[in-house]
């Protein structure tokens, strides 16, 4: 599940940032159909923070991008 945040626009360019929150799942990594995967109970749930920066063009470039991944209570909101 993906959160975004608002954009926020300065004059170098937009800046997102998205929270997603990962589970780990029955399937492999290289699943047919891993829409019908079912989640692992009692399993590790990852929290996901990434930050990308875009121009201003008519077809927004990414001028830079950050990625975090860590346990849930890690990545906690201050």
């Amino acid at each position: 599940r993906a959160v975004p945040l608002s954009p926020q626009e300065d004059p170098s360019g937009t800046f997102v940032q998205l929270r997603l929150s990962l589970v780990q799942t029955a399937c492999g990594k290289r699943a047919p159909r891993p829409q019908n995967c079912r989640a692992l109970e009692n399993r590790r749930k990852p929290v996901c923070v990434a930050c990308y920066k875009f121009d201003h063009g008519d077809v927004p470039k990414v001028l830079d991008k950050y990625h975090n991944c860590g346990p849930s209570h890690h990545m906690a909101v201050k």
